[in-house]
Order: structure tokens, then sequence, then C-alpha cells
């Protein structure tokens, strides 16, 4: 499942589509935010959407942004975030699948995703996923130069509420061919009694929903995970600086044994 990736970006793409933080971090590890932003260009008028819709689940992960510029700052780690809503063009997601760029979402119908031709489609892939993940791949090949063990962490929020599937856990990963981090992670993070925590879950790695996992990833035998945090517990600042902390604590432990077993 390796792939190598196309042409690198120009720099204006890479602006266009994505943020980068700490570029030059010194801590071992990658954090990826696919579903970053709310945002959309002027030029796809809202996708027909009130923006009020564009700022729920179906167009945001809630929450997340802020924890990872958070968890950036506190490890001095690099991380990489898209800039525009998963409604464009999700970043997390092959090409291929339908829920790509999604005609529906959540009972949601999305106007100006219905009925796209496949070089509409093309242009949205050009201009805002594959920068995402040409970037990606950039950072990813340097921090393996410069780190015997680096870890990937995609890190992303859930709705308490899908449909009428009523999710009860707080935290769950989500991992395909490696499960080192997601067991590390969940190891850690289960010392704190008011956390219910899940692997492979709401979302599971072995479904083929996880691109950006999969793709920099497999094969390289370096730990990587996702991770989802329900977004009701990262209402507030305070909320998603304790999860920031947390995470810190958690990751600063699972890099030193990574880089310890690596010797």
């Amino acid at each position: 499942m390796k792939h190598d990736p196309a042409p690198l970006a120009s720099a204006a793409e890479y602006t266009e589509a994505i943020e980068v933080l700490n570029p030059q971090g010194n801590f071992p590890a990658l954090l990826l935010c696919d579903h970053a932003s709310a945002t959309l260009p002027d030029t796809y008028q809202g996708l027909g959407l009130p923006g009020a819709v564009l700022e729920r689940h179906i167009g945001v992960d809630i929450g997340i942004a802020p924890v990872v510029r958070a968890l950036s700052h506190l490890l001095d780690a690099p991380a990489i975030l898209t800039r525009q809503s998963r409604l464009l063009i999700d970043c997390n997601r092959w090409i291929a699948d339908p829920t790509s760029i999604p005609e529906h979402s959540d009972g949601v119908a999305v106007p100006g995703n219905i009925g796209l031709t496949p070089t509409l489609r093309a242009d949205r892939q050009s201009r805002y996923f594959w920068p995402y993940h040409r970037r990606i791949h950039r950072q990813w090949t340097a921090m393996q130069t410069r780190h015997k063990a680096p870890v990937f962490l995609a890190l992303h929020s859930f709705t308490r509420q899908l449909g009428t599937e009523r999710r009860v856990i707080d935290a769950g990963t989500f991992w395909h061919h490696d499960r080192r981090l997601s067991d590390g992670i969940l190891g850690l993070l289960d010392h704190d009694a008011t956390l219910k925590l899940a692997e492979n879950s709401p979302y599971c790695g072995f479904r083929g929903t996880s691109f950006t996992l999969d793709y920099h990833c497999w094969d390289t035998g370096l730990p990587g995970c996702g991770l989802e945090i329900v977004n009701d517990t990262l209402t507030t600042s305070q909320d998603r600086e304790a999860w920031a902390f947390r995470l810190a604590g958690t990751l600063r432990r699972l890099a030193a044994d990574y880089d310890h077993r690596s010797r």
C-alpha cells in the first residue's frame, strides 16, 4: 500500500491548502489534523449550505485544531493541518471513496457536491488533497532521517450522536497495520478513571476510512495511529487545554520508550 507521491507542490499551493506549524520542531512526533477547518473559498459559494451547517461536525472536527496547535507548542513537534472544510474534499478518504466529496452527510444534502464532473473532482484533489499529502510526505520523510523512531498521530474529534447512534466513549484510537501507538496511548490514558476509552472506535482502521494513516505509514515499521476525541469534551478553552496537556504527557513517555527500544 506504499505509494510514491505526486511531485512536490509549490509554496503557493501549500499556502492555499494547509497550515504548517513548527516544521523544524525537535520532538519525534508528527501531528496531523485532517479536518481542522470549516472554511470554504468564496468560489464554492458555501457549497449551497448555511454557514452554521459548515460549523457542525459534518463540516469540521469541532474543537480538535486548537488541541493540535497547543500540543505542537507544548512538545515542540511539527504539525500539519488542513485549511478547508472536509465537505469540500475529505483529506482522510481515498479519492475513489464516495465520501471523499460527499453528496450527503449525516442526513444533510450538500448541493455543491451533487453531480460533480470528473474534471471538477480532480480540480479539488489537485488544489487541496494532494498538496496536503505531499507536505505530510516531505515532513515525515525528513523526520525519519532526523529521528530513530518518530511517531505519526492523526487527531480527530467525533460527535456524541451520529444519526441514531449514541457514542458512549470519550476517546478512541484507530489503527490498521500497527497497534503499538494505539496500545501505548490507551494504556496511559486509561490511568484517568474519568475517561471511557476504546480501540478502533468509533471508527475502525480496518475499514478503509483512514487514508492519511495508511498512505503515509504503511510498511514504514514506525508507530502510527489516529486518535478520536468526542467533541463535547472540547467545548471550552479549558477543555481543549486539558486534552493538550494530557496528550503531551502521554506522548513524551511513549517517545522516550520508543527511542530507548530503537537503540
